[in-house]
């Protein structure tokens, strides 16, 4: 993913949340491909929540074709998720159906604000959803 903004140390991909379409350029890509990741620092554990928007619409009268966000998230919501991950049989897999990606991509429809900071709650079943707030 790249480099932490915390502490300027790596990132490793630790979970993929949801993915949908297929990638520009491969057999079978029909106008949009988009993916929804969780990045987490080896060194310190402060995470960023990344999305990824692509669409094959001409500009200028749309979007551009690749979009990217990106939203802090805090040590102890990186560690939140990690205590619920291990419930998870492919967290790199944005199509697993389990209970925890369930939560997740359900919680991911809310409105992201480009300027929010990512918060990772659980609810009453110990499921991981997903808050953003400014």
């Amino acid at each position: 993913m790249g480099i932490c903004a915390t502490c300027g140390s790596d990132q490793e991909y630790r979970i993929q949340i949801d993915e949908g379409g297929v990638p520009h350029g491969s057999p079978g890509h029909q106008i949009t491909y988009r993916w929804t990741n969780l990045y987490v620092c080896l060194r310190c554990g402060a995470g960023v929540l990344a999305h990824f928007d692509h669409d094959c619409f001409a500009p200028p009268y749309d979007e551009p074709w690749d979009m990217n966000w990106r939203w802090p998230v805090t040590v102890q919501d990186v560690q939140r998720l990690e205590a619920v991950l291990t419930r998870c049989p492919d967290p790199t897999r944005g199509a697993c159906v389990c209970p925890v990606h369930r939560s997740l991509r359900a919680s991911d429809q809310a409105s992201r604000a480009p300027d929010a900071t990512a918060t990772i709650l659980l609810t009453e079943d110990e499921l991981p959803e997903l808050c953003f707030r400014t």
